[in-house]
């Protein structure tokens, strides 16, 4: 076990340096995006518009991986993200928004990828234990990268953020290539089973898919608001850009709990560690919004609903690979990953609405009321799991 521990230890670490590249931006761009558009309600409608193309561009990754293969779509994900950088960089609005469409494709088609090049490169048995690794990896690089990148754009210079995302994306394809995956090939059995919305319907009319999906999709959407707005509720309630991102490394940093709630849902069960995420994410997420005009008290709170959210990701993909037929897997993950497409479209879009008519605190109450919709939900879990 220790010699495969050594071994996959250079592959875990890349995701540290793939990660960096990202979330070094992770605070800084709703920061740019409330600079441009000047409220929280505009920027909501900027997110919502961008993630409708991005949902568009993320849809033809599968195809583009069919049609131009591994290691050029990593290639092409690659330049992607640096010119979605050079455009994030400016300060003209159509520029920002076709760089945030840009930065969306190279984030989906990169972790396609990548996850491919794990199916190829670590044998399932050995999985449990390059896992960690690799979570561990880039759990450090998205605790550090958020306050870092607001750090160093405010103290520092402007600029900087951006030009670390970008030597950070070049970093990751030097390192790609010294640890030679160029070199690999994929079977065709492992590539993504084209345009998933060809099998919705058979997807949903599988009650424990719908589940699945309904479950993960309300806890990918907490985590949607939780990075947006955390940073502009912090700017905005007077408490300053650096202790938004802060709060935003310290929800990234609770991940790091996951392997003790994969265990807890292992010996109390998996509807257990559900029902008592969501309502404690649920139930902070409220006294946010009570006590959002004394905002010290606020954030510290905001930071332990996010405790609440990481308590989900420790069911990770259970409920989904226990409901899905072995030889309809392709398939139905193909439709099943849309969860994440559909919370960067509706948490946006449904705010956009709120914001219209209520103040940004709302957001809190938003929020709790889908986590509080998972809670409800998650009591048809079968008992054995």
């Amino acid at each position: 076990m220790v010699s495969n521990l050594v071994r996959y230890l250079p592959f875990a670490g890349f995701f540290f340096v793939c990660s960096s590249a990202r979330a070094v931006l992770l605070s800084v761009l709703p920061l740019k995006a409330l600079s441009l558009m000047g409220t929280a309600q505009l920027v909501s409608v900027l997110f919502f518009m961008v993630s409708a193309c991005g949902v568009a561009v993320s849809l033809s990754v599968p195809m583009v991986l069919q049609r131009i293969g591994l290691h050029r779509c990593f290639l092409l994900s690659v330049f992607a993200m640096v010119a979605s950088v050079v455009l994030l960089w400016t300060e003209a609005m159509w520029s920002f928004a076709a760089g945030m469409v840009l930065h969306v494709f190279g984030v989906t088609s990169m972790e396609v990828v990548l996850s491919l090049y794990i199916m190829q490169r670590i044998p399932r048995r050995q999985l449990p234990e390059f896992e960690p690794l690799r979570m561990v990896s880039a759990v450090v690089a998205l605790s550090i990268g958020p306050w870092l990148g607001v750090y160093l754009q405010s103290r520092v210079a402007d600029w900087l953020p951006y030009l670390i995302a970008i030597g950070g994306t070049v970093a990751t394809l030097i390192y790609f290539r010294w640890l030679g995956l160029q070199l690999m090939s994929l079977p065709e059995r492992l590539l993504p089973a084209g345009n998933p919305l060809r099998h919705i319907g058979r997807f949903f009319l599988q009650p424990r898919l719908r589940l699945a999906w309904g479950l993960i999709l309300t806890r990918s959407s907490w985590w949607m608001m939780f990075i947006i707005y955390t940073p502009i509720y912090a700017r905005e309630s007077g408490l300053g850009e650096l202790m938004g991102a802060a709060i935003v490394s310290i929800g990234s940093a609770w991940t790091l709990t996951l392997p003790f709630w994969g265990w807890f849902a292992r010996r109390y069960s998996l509807r257990r560690l559900m029902y008592m995420g969501f309502t404690v994410a649920a139930g902070m997420s409220l006294l946010v919004f009570a006590v959002s005009g004394t905002p010290t008290v606020a954030i510290v709170l905001l930071a332990f609903a996010a405790l609440g959210a990481t308590m989900l990701d420790g069911s990770g993909h259970v409920l989904f690979l226990r409901a899905v037929h072995p030889l309809e897997r392709s398939e139905m993950t193909g439709v099943f990953q849309t969860y994440r497409d559909v919370a960067n479209l509706a948490v946006p879009g449904f705010f956009a609405v709120l914001l219209k008519f209520f103040a940004l605190p709302v957001i809190f109450v938003g929020a709790a009321g889908w986590m509080l919709v998972g809670t409800f939900f998650s009591r048809y879990i079968p008992r054995r799991m």
